[in-house]
């Protein structure tokens, strides 16, 4: 995929999200600009439960498997409770960053060659300081 292919499908995934609903095509451009390539091979995990929350993910290409961990009998277990694909995120909901509580829910493990764009939450910071109303109009979503 050449470049400005890959720019337009940036806009097009953060277009997708209801929590970015009401940015405007200039704000779009610039929170597209922040996105970074990131590769995730089969079995590889892209975040883990318990983990603060520090990027969101925009799946581009592959499936990954969302787990709830937990302890039984003294055993890691895990149970699947989600599949995400093309066009989907991790780390956000409708109403803006999945987690309340700054850490994550689930883990997240590639289940094929998974391709996305990650979002740090330091840069989407940043390009919330540049665009006061940002916060504003992620709660008038939630």
């Amino acid at each position: 995929m050449d470049a400005h292919n890959k720019f337009d499908l940036k806009k097009s995934l953060i277009k997708k999200q209801t929590c970015f609903s009401k940015l405007t095509d200039a704000e779009i451009v610039v929170l597209a600009d922040l996105l970074e390539d990131m590769h995730y091979n089969p079995g590889e995990t892209i975040v883990t439960e318990g983990d603060p929350v520090d990027s969101v993910y925009f799946i581009i290409d592959g499936v990954a498997d969302v787990r709830h961990v937990y302890v039984e009998n003294r055993q890691i277990m895990f149970k699947s409770i989600a599949t995400l694909s093309n066009g989907q995120s991790i780390g956000l909901s409708e109403t803006g960053f999945y987690s309340l509580s700054g850490l994550r829910t689930a883990t997240v493990v590639a289940k094929t060659a998974l391709e996305t764009f990650r979002l740090s939450i330091a840069s989407f910071n940043g390009f919330a300081l540049a665009y006061p109303h940002v916060h504003e109009a992620m709660r008038v979503n939630a």
